[in-house]
């Protein structure tokens, strides 16, 4: 009977993962992170039916199942990360993870070592579904979207046991013991699928588009209060400002602040807000031929960054140059 069950709701979860994959494809307005939640849903389709494929196939469609840890980091960092990751160290990522986890698959099924080579396949998924967990953790404080902090508790918590329990059942030592964590898992799957499927794929269809989506602007007032002080008390040269800290100099309610710099100033996070600051003083001083002594380094530290790294991304992200660059162009 428990066979039956789990072999009925794997098929079920299959074809529900083959809905899923259709509605991405046809929907007119993709999400900035379709590609990622799409090549997870094919990884985890692969793994679902990986055992029913001819020999021949499966030989060649394993690097599916073997990439699902992969593709679950690669859609998380999309997801709640709102630096893209360079297309170069994405491909180097991905070819290194593929030969890392093809090769151990190939050992673990083919040689004498399986238990030890079996052992470094799980460590390397359980490194990946942290990464992801982290991905999802780390940049919470600094998120404006209620719709997205909501979205990070709901991964890390739904999605990491589903994949935790993958792992659980790979590890189990015979079949007994594999089927109940498997049909969790399976259950898992199906109830995470059928979220997407009855959302119809938009969970705040804005939610990971790194356009600024703006809403008509009901608190002026409180917009230029906000503009103001940023300004005035030069409050972004402050390294760890928070949207509370703020919240509590304007004498507004948290929740209030952040909804107004999300979804009316069209900021995603607060750091991309205090970032905006701090890139207009830089190029007015790069600007002005008063300041030529100072070094990069100098302004980078003079509105608010911590190292040179970090001013020089997010000024070449805003302004398509490098600060030395903008200098020499403007001086």
């Amino acid at each position: 009977m428990t066979d039956y069950l789990y072999t009925h709701l794997n098929t079920v979860t299959a074809y529900s993962i083959v809905l899923s994959i259709a509605l991405i494809l046809q929907a007119r307005n993709r999400i900035n992170a379709s590609w990622a939640v799409l090549s997870f849903l094919m990884c985890v389709l692969l793994y679902l039916v990986i055992d029913h494929l001819p020999p021949e196939l499966r030989a060649f469609l394993i690097i599916g199942p073997l990439l699902l840890p992969f593709s679950f980091w690669i859609m998380a960092r999309t997801l709640f990360n709102d630096t893209p990751l360079h297309q170069k160290r994405l491909l180097t990522y991905l070819i290194l993870t593929a030969v890392a986890s093809y090769g151990l698959y190939a050992i673990s099924h083919y040689t004498s070592y399986t238990p030890y080579f079996n052992v470094a396949s799980q460590a390397l998924s359980i490194l990946f579904i942290l990464l992801a967990i982290l991905e999802a953790q780390s940049g919470k404080r600094t998120d404006l979207d209620e719709s997205r902090i909501r979205l990070r508790r709901y991964f890390t918590y739904f999605i990491s046991f589903m994949v935790f329990i993958t792992i659980l059942s790979e590890l189990s030592l015979s079949e007994g013991d594999q089927l109940l964590p498997r049909l969790i898992q399976r259950s898992s799957i199906l109830l995470f699928n059928t979220t997407l499927i009855v959302l119809n794929f938009k969970l705040s269809s804005h939610l990971f588009d790194s356009r600024k989506q703006l809403s008509t602007t009901q608190h002026p007032e409180l917009i230029s209060r906000i503009q103001n002080i940023m300004v005035d008390q030069k409050l972004y040269r402050q390294e760890k400002l928070t949207i509370g800290q703020l919240a509590d100099l304007l004498n507004e309610q948290e929740y209030k602040v952040r909804r107004v710099i999300n979804q009316e100033m069209g900021y995603r996070n607060f750091i991309d807000f205090t970032n905006s600051f701090r890139i207009k003083e830089a190029t007015e001083m790069l600007k002005n031929p008063d300041l030529n002594s100072l070094t990069i380094l100098e302004i980078a530290y003079k509105t608010g960054y911590n190292s040179i790294g970090p001013f020089n991304r997010s000024f070449k992200q805003a302004t398509g140059l490098t600060p030395t660059e903008y200098r020499k162009k403007h001086i």
